[in-house]
Protein backbone atom coordinates (compact mmCIF):
# COMPACT_ATOMS: atom_id res chain seq x y z
CA UNK A 1 0.00 0.00 0.00
CA UNK A 2 1.42 3.38 -1.00
CA UNK A 3 2.06 6.07 1.69
CA UNK A 4 -0.50 8.36 0.04
CA UNK A 5 -3.28 5.77 0.32
CA UNK A 6 -2.34 5.01 3.93
CA UNK A 7 -2.52 8.73 4.79
CA UNK A 8 -5.89 9.01 3.07
CA UNK A 9 -7.24 6.02 5.00
CA UNK A 10 -5.87 7.48 8.23
CA UNK A 11 -7.53 10.83 7.57
CA UNK A 12 -10.89 9.17 6.96
CA UNK A 13 -10.65 7.07 10.12
CA UNK A 14 -9.56 9.94 12.35
CA UNK A 15 -12.81 11.78 11.56
CA UNK A 16 -14.65 9.23 13.69
CA UNK A 17 -12.32 6.52 14.99
CA UNK A 18 -14.82 4.67 17.15
CA UNK A 19 -18.30 4.35 15.71
CA UNK A 20 -20.78 1.54 16.06
CA UNK A 21 -19.72 0.99 19.66
CA UNK A 22 -21.45 -1.47 21.90
CA UNK A 23 -22.88 -0.72 25.31
CA UNK A 24 -19.55 -0.04 26.99
CA UNK A 25 -19.18 1.86 30.25
CA UNK A 26 -17.48 5.23 30.39
CA UNK A 27 -14.37 3.67 31.93
CA UNK A 28 -14.25 1.00 29.22
CA UNK A 29 -14.59 3.63 26.51
CA UNK A 30 -11.67 5.60 27.96
CA UNK A 31 -9.54 2.43 28.10
CA UNK A 32 -10.49 1.47 24.53
CA UNK A 33 -9.66 4.97 23.25
CA UNK A 34 -6.25 4.90 24.93
CA UNK A 35 -5.46 1.48 23.46
CA UNK A 36 -6.67 2.62 20.04
CA UNK A 37 -4.47 5.73 20.07
CA UNK A 38 -1.44 3.75 21.21
CA UNK A 39 -2.03 1.03 18.60
CA UNK A 40 -2.39 3.60 15.84
CA UNK A 41 0.87 5.28 16.91
CA UNK A 42 2.74 1.97 16.96
CA UNK A 43 1.31 1.09 13.54
CA UNK A 44 2.58 4.34 12.02
CA UNK A 45 5.99 3.74 13.63
CA UNK A 46 6.15 0.27 12.08
CA UNK A 47 5.97 -1.66 15.39
CA UNK A 48 3.46 -4.12 14.04
CA UNK A 49 3.27 -6.83 16.71
CA UNK A 50 2.48 -4.51 19.65
CA UNK A 51 0.28 -2.36 17.41
CA UNK A 52 -1.94 -5.30 16.45
CA UNK A 53 -2.14 -6.40 20.09
CA UNK A 54 -3.28 -2.94 21.29
CA UNK A 55 -5.85 -2.62 18.53
CA UNK A 56 -7.24 -6.10 19.24
CA UNK A 57 -7.59 -5.24 22.93
CA UNK A 58 -9.38 -2.00 22.08
CA UNK A 59 -11.78 -3.84 19.77
CA UNK A 60 -12.57 -6.45 22.43
CA UNK A 61 -13.36 -3.78 25.04
CA UNK A 62 -15.40 -1.46 22.82
CA UNK A 63 -16.01 -2.61 19.21
CA UNK A 64 -15.79 0.07 16.50
CA UNK A 65 -15.60 0.17 12.70
CA UNK A 66 -12.57 2.46 12.77
CA UNK A 67 -10.69 0.09 15.06
CA UNK A 68 -11.48 -2.84 12.76
CA UNK A 69 -10.09 -1.03 9.73
CA UNK A 70 -6.87 -0.12 11.51
CA UNK A 71 -6.57 -3.67 12.85
CA UNK A 72 -7.01 -5.12 9.35
CA UNK A 73 -4.34 -2.71 8.10
CA UNK A 74 -2.00 -3.96 10.85
CA UNK A 75 -2.68 -7.62 9.97
CA UNK A 76 -1.97 -6.95 6.29
CA UNK A 77 1.34 -5.23 7.01
CA UNK A 78 2.30 -8.17 9.28
CA UNK A 79 1.75 -10.66 6.44
CA UNK A 80 -1.36 -12.17 8.05
CA UNK A 81 -3.36 -11.99 4.84
CA UNK A 82 -6.23 -14.23 5.91
CA UNK A 83 -6.75 -12.34 9.17
CA UNK A 84 -6.58 -9.01 7.31
CA UNK A 85 -9.05 -10.20 4.65
CA UNK A 86 -11.56 -11.41 7.24
CA UNK A 87 -11.22 -8.24 9.33
CA UNK A 88 -11.71 -5.95 6.34
CA UNK A 89 -14.88 -7.88 5.45
CA UNK A 90 -16.10 -7.61 9.05
CA UNK A 91 -15.45 -3.86 9.03
CA UNK A 92 -17.34 -3.46 5.74
CA UNK A 93 -20.33 -5.38 7.09
CA UNK A 94 -20.39 -3.33 10.32
CA UNK A 95 -20.07 -0.08 8.37
CA UNK A 96 -22.98 -0.98 6.09
CA UNK A 97 -25.12 -1.85 9.11
CA UNK A 98 -24.41 1.56 10.68
CA UNK A 99 -24.90 3.55 7.47
CA UNK A 100 -21.21 4.39 6.91
CA UNK A 101 -21.07 3.99 3.14
CA UNK A 102 -17.50 5.31 2.69
CA UNK A 103 -16.06 2.93 5.26
CA UNK A 104 -18.05 0.03 3.88
CA UNK A 105 -16.60 0.71 0.44
CA UNK A 106 -13.03 0.94 1.81
CA UNK A 107 -13.37 -2.33 3.73
CA UNK A 108 -14.85 -4.17 0.76
CA UNK A 109 -12.23 -2.83 -1.69
CA UNK A 110 -9.34 -3.78 0.57
CA UNK A 111 -10.76 -7.27 1.11
CA UNK A 112 -11.22 -7.73 -2.64
CA UNK A 113 -7.59 -6.76 -3.33
CA UNK A 114 -6.39 -9.29 -0.75
CA UNK A 115 -8.52 -12.20 -1.92
CA UNK A 116 -6.22 -13.28 -4.83
CA UNK A 117 -3.30 -13.47 -2.38
CA UNK A 118 -5.01 -15.82 0.04
CA UNK A 119 -3.66 -19.31 0.64
CA UNK A 120 -6.10 -22.01 1.70
CA UNK A 121 -5.80 -25.12 3.82
CA UNK A 122 -8.13 -28.11 3.57
CA UNK A 123 -8.39 -30.55 6.47
CA UNK A 124 -10.12 -33.80 5.56
CA UNK A 125 -11.33 -36.25 8.19
CA UNK A 126 -11.78 -39.96 7.47
CA UNK A 127 -15.34 -41.18 7.94
CA UNK A 128 -14.36 -43.64 10.69
CA UNK A 129 -13.62 -40.67 12.98
CA UNK A 130 -17.02 -39.08 12.55
CA UNK A 131 -18.77 -41.71 14.65
CA UNK A 132 -16.23 -41.58 17.50
CA UNK A 133 -17.75 -39.98 20.57
CA UNK A 134 -15.69 -37.02 21.80
CA UNK A 135 -13.69 -36.63 18.57
CA UNK A 136 -12.20 -33.13 18.25
CA UNK A 137 -10.26 -31.43 15.47
CA UNK A 138 -8.06 -28.40 16.18
CA UNK A 139 -5.97 -26.08 14.05
CA UNK A 140 -3.32 -24.06 15.86
CA UNK A 141 -5.11 -24.87 19.11
CA UNK A 142 -8.49 -23.60 17.92
CA UNK A 143 -11.43 -25.99 17.61
CA UNK A 144 -12.45 -26.62 13.98
CA UNK A 145 -16.25 -27.08 13.69
CA UNK A 146 -17.54 -30.05 11.70
CA UNK A 147 -19.05 -27.97 8.83
CA UNK A 148 -15.54 -26.73 8.00
CA UNK A 149 -14.06 -30.24 7.63
CA UNK A 150 -13.00 -30.73 4.03
CA UNK A 151 -13.56 -27.06 3.11
CA UNK A 152 -10.63 -24.95 1.77
CA UNK A 153 -10.27 -22.26 4.44
CA UNK A 154 -8.07 -19.15 4.05
CA UNK A 155 -5.20 -19.22 6.57
CA UNK A 156 -2.34 -16.91 7.41
CA UNK A 157 0.91 -18.00 5.71
CA UNK A 158 3.22 -20.03 7.92
CA UNK A 159 3.22 -23.27 9.87
CA UNK A 160 -0.09 -24.82 10.78
CA UNK A 161 -0.51 -27.50 13.47
CA UNK A 162 -3.39 -29.93 12.97
CA UNK A 163 -4.44 -32.09 15.93
CA UNK A 164 -7.17 -34.73 16.30
CA UNK A 165 -8.05 -36.35 19.62
CA UNK A 166 -10.70 -38.67 21.07
CA UNK A 167 -11.00 -40.44 24.43
CA UNK A 168 -9.49 -43.91 24.28
CA UNK A 169 -7.77 -43.33 20.92
CA UNK A 170 -4.21 -42.55 19.84
CA UNK A 171 -4.04 -38.80 19.08
CA UNK A 172 -3.00 -37.54 15.66
CA UNK A 173 -0.97 -34.40 14.89
CA UNK A 174 0.71 -33.00 11.79
CA UNK A 175 2.51 -29.76 11.01
CA UNK A 176 2.25 -28.26 7.54
CA UNK A 177 3.79 -25.08 6.17
CA UNK A 178 1.44 -23.10 3.95
CA UNK A 179 2.94 -20.22 1.97
CA UNK A 180 1.88 -19.50 -1.60
CA UNK A 181 0.37 -22.87 -2.50
CA UNK A 182 -2.76 -24.38 -0.96
CA UNK A 183 -2.25 -27.23 1.47
CA UNK A 184 -4.18 -30.35 2.41
CA UNK A 185 -4.08 -32.51 5.53
CA UNK A 186 -5.97 -35.78 5.89
CA UNK A 187 -6.72 -37.07 9.38
CA UNK A 188 -6.61 -40.89 9.19
CA UNK A 189 -8.83 -43.16 11.22
CA UNK A 190 -7.63 -42.94 14.81
CA UNK A 191 -6.23 -46.10 16.37
CA UNK A 192 -8.03 -47.35 19.43
CA UNK A 193 -5.75 -47.73 22.45
CA UNK A 194 -5.35 -51.14 24.03
CA UNK A 195 -6.19 -51.65 27.67
CA UNK A 196 -2.48 -51.63 28.61
CA UNK A 197 -1.90 -48.36 26.74
CA UNK A 198 -4.75 -46.49 28.36
CA UNK A 199 -3.89 -44.41 31.42
CA UNK A 200 -4.42 -46.33 34.61
CA UNK A 201 -7.17 -45.15 36.88
CA UNK A 202 -6.77 -45.52 40.60
CA UNK A 203 -9.55 -47.49 42.31
CA UNK A 204 -11.65 -45.48 44.75
CA UNK A 205 -10.56 -45.77 48.39
CA UNK A 206 -12.47 -48.41 50.39
CA UNK A 207 -15.38 -47.18 52.44
CA UNK A 208 -15.00 -47.32 56.22
CA UNK A 209 -16.79 -50.27 57.85
CA UNK A 210 -20.31 -49.53 58.99
CA UNK A 211 -22.02 -50.78 62.11
CA UNK A 212 -24.01 -53.33 60.11
CA UNK A 213 -20.82 -54.72 58.61
CA UNK A 214 -19.14 -55.21 62.00
CA UNK A 215 -19.36 -58.75 63.42
CA UNK A 216 -21.73 -59.02 66.35
CA UNK A 217 -20.02 -59.62 69.69
CA UNK A 218 -21.11 -62.73 71.57
CA UNK A 219 -19.18 -61.92 74.73
CA UNK A 220 -21.02 -61.60 78.01
CA UNK A 221 -21.13 -58.35 80.00
CA UNK A 222 -18.37 -59.66 82.22
CA UNK A 223 -16.13 -60.65 79.32
CA UNK A 224 -12.85 -58.72 79.33
CA UNK A 225 -12.28 -59.24 75.61
CA UNK A 226 -13.51 -55.71 74.90
CA UNK A 227 -13.09 -52.71 77.17
CA UNK A 228 -16.17 -50.45 77.29
CA UNK A 229 -13.97 -47.67 78.66
CA UNK A 230 -12.21 -47.46 75.27
CA UNK A 231 -15.38 -46.16 73.60
CA UNK A 232 -16.12 -42.47 74.05
CA UNK A 233 -18.97 -41.80 76.48
CA UNK A 234 -22.02 -40.35 74.69
CA UNK A 235 -22.57 -37.86 77.50
CA UNK A 236 -19.07 -36.32 77.36
CA UNK A 237 -19.89 -33.80 74.62
CA UNK A 238 -23.13 -32.71 76.26
CA UNK A 239 -21.42 -32.32 79.64
CA UNK A 240 -18.59 -30.29 78.08
CA UNK A 241 -21.06 -27.92 76.44
CA UNK A 242 -23.01 -27.61 79.67
CA UNK A 243 -19.89 -26.79 81.69
CA UNK A 244 -18.81 -24.22 79.07
CA UNK A 245 -22.20 -22.53 79.17
CA UNK A 246 -22.06 -22.54 82.96
CA UNK A 247 -18.71 -20.76 82.93
CA UNK A 248 -20.05 -18.22 80.44
CA UNK A 249 -23.07 -17.71 82.70
CA UNK A 250 -20.91 -17.10 85.76
CA UNK A 251 -18.81 -14.59 83.84
CA UNK A 252 -21.99 -12.88 82.63
CA UNK A 253 -23.38 -12.63 86.15
CA UNK A 254 -20.08 -11.27 87.41
CA UNK A 255 -19.96 -8.70 84.63
CA UNK A 256 -23.56 -7.71 85.28
CA UNK A 257 -22.80 -7.26 88.97
CA UNK A 258 -19.82 -5.02 88.20
CA UNK A 259 -21.80 -2.74 85.90
CA UNK A 260 -24.74 -2.73 88.31
CA UNK A 261 -22.52 -1.43 91.10
CA UNK A 262 -21.03 1.11 88.71
CA UNK A 263 -24.49 2.30 87.68
CA UNK A 264 -25.49 2.76 91.34
CA UNK A 265 -22.27 4.64 92.07
CA UNK A 266 -22.67 6.99 89.09
CA UNK A 267 -26.32 7.57 89.94
CA UNK A 268 -25.41 8.57 93.52
CA UNK A 269 -22.77 10.97 92.19
CA UNK A 270 -25.32 12.47 89.82
CA UNK A 271 -27.73 13.07 92.72
CA UNK A 272 -24.99 14.87 94.63
CA UNK A 273 -24.46 17.23 91.68
CA UNK A 274 -28.15 17.59 90.94
CA UNK A 275 -30.08 17.41 94.24
CA UNK A 276 -33.09 19.06 92.61
CA UNK A 277 -33.31 16.66 89.65
CA UNK A 278 -34.56 16.81 86.94
CA UNK A 279 -33.51 20.48 87.15
CA UNK A 280 -29.73 20.67 87.34
CA UNK A 281 -27.42 23.66 87.27
CA UNK A 282 -24.22 21.57 87.32
CA UNK A 283 -23.04 20.60 83.80
CA UNK A 284 -21.35 17.49 85.18
CA UNK A 285 -24.61 16.12 86.59
CA UNK A 286 -26.22 15.09 83.25
CA UNK A 287 -22.97 13.43 82.16
CA UNK A 288 -22.93 11.31 85.32
CA UNK A 289 -26.56 10.41 84.74
CA UNK A 290 -25.73 9.29 81.18
CA UNK A 291 -22.83 7.14 82.47
CA UNK A 292 -25.15 5.60 85.04
CA UNK A 293 -27.71 4.76 82.35
CA UNK A 294 -25.08 3.17 80.11
CA UNK A 295 -23.74 1.07 82.96
CA UNK A 296 -27.30 -0.03 83.81
CA UNK A 297 -27.91 -1.14 80.23
CA UNK A 298 -24.66 -3.13 80.19
CA UNK A 299 -25.54 -4.66 83.56
CA UNK A 300 -28.98 -5.79 82.39
CA UNK A 301 -27.53 -7.21 79.17
CA UNK A 302 -24.79 -9.13 80.98
CA UNK A 303 -27.28 -10.50 83.53
CA UNK A 304 -29.58 -11.59 80.70
CA UNK A 305 -26.84 -13.39 78.78
CA UNK A 306 -25.34 -14.89 81.93
CA UNK A 307 -28.68 -16.08 83.24
CA UNK A 308 -29.61 -17.67 79.91
CA UNK A 309 -26.23 -19.43 79.68
CA UNK A 310 -26.56 -20.71 83.27
CA UNK A 311 -30.03 -22.12 82.66
CA UNK A 312 -28.99 -23.75 79.36
CA UNK A 313 -25.79 -25.17 80.83
CA UNK A 314 -27.58 -26.52 83.86
CA UNK A 315 -30.21 -28.15 81.67
CA UNK A 316 -27.55 -29.89 79.58
CA UNK A 317 -25.76 -31.14 82.67
CA UNK A 318 -28.93 -32.37 84.32
CA UNK A 319 -30.15 -34.19 81.22
CA UNK A 320 -26.79 -35.70 80.25
CA UNK A 321 -26.89 -39.53 80.43
CA UNK A 322 -25.04 -40.72 83.50
CA UNK A 323 -22.20 -43.20 83.10
CA UNK A 324 -20.85 -45.81 85.43
CA UNK A 325 -18.98 -44.07 88.24
CA UNK A 326 -15.53 -45.26 89.18
CA UNK A 327 -15.73 -43.47 92.54
CA UNK A 328 -18.54 -42.83 95.00
CA UNK A 329 -18.51 -39.05 94.51
CA UNK A 330 -20.86 -37.42 91.98
CA UNK A 331 -20.43 -33.67 91.39
CA UNK A 332 -23.05 -31.74 89.47
CA UNK A 333 -23.26 -28.11 88.36
CA UNK A 334 -26.75 -26.76 89.20
CA UNK A 335 -28.00 -23.29 88.17
CA UNK A 336 -29.92 -21.17 90.68
CA UNK A 337 -32.27 -18.51 89.32
CA UNK A 338 -34.55 -16.34 91.43
CA UNK A 339 -36.56 -13.19 91.12
CA UNK A 340 -33.66 -10.99 92.28
CA UNK A 341 -30.53 -13.03 91.63
CA UNK A 342 -29.01 -15.55 89.28
CA UNK A 343 -26.23 -17.90 90.34
CA UNK A 344 -24.95 -21.43 90.42
CA UNK A 345 -23.84 -24.03 92.91
CA UNK A 346 -22.05 -27.38 92.88
CA UNK A 347 -23.77 -30.24 94.67
CA UNK A 348 -22.45 -33.70 95.33
CA UNK A 349 -23.62 -37.10 96.46
CA UNK A 350 -21.86 -40.21 97.72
Amino acid sequence: MSPCRFVALSALLVMSPHLARGQASAEEKVTAEALFDEGKRLLIDGQLAPACEKLEQSQRIDPAVGTLLYLAECFEKSGRTASAWATFREAASAARASGQADRARIGQDRASRLEPKLVRLTVRVENENVSIEGFQLRRRGELVPRPVWGVPVPVDPGEQLIEATAPGYQPFSQRISVDKQPGTVTVPALTKLSVSDQPATKPPPPLPPTASAMPASSSSPGDTGSNPADAPAPSNAQRSVGITLGIIGILGVGTGSYFGLRARSKNNEAKEHCPNSPKCDDAYGPELTEQANQAAVLSNTAFGVGGTALVAGGFLLLTAPSKARKSGLDLRFVPVAGAREVGAQVVGSF
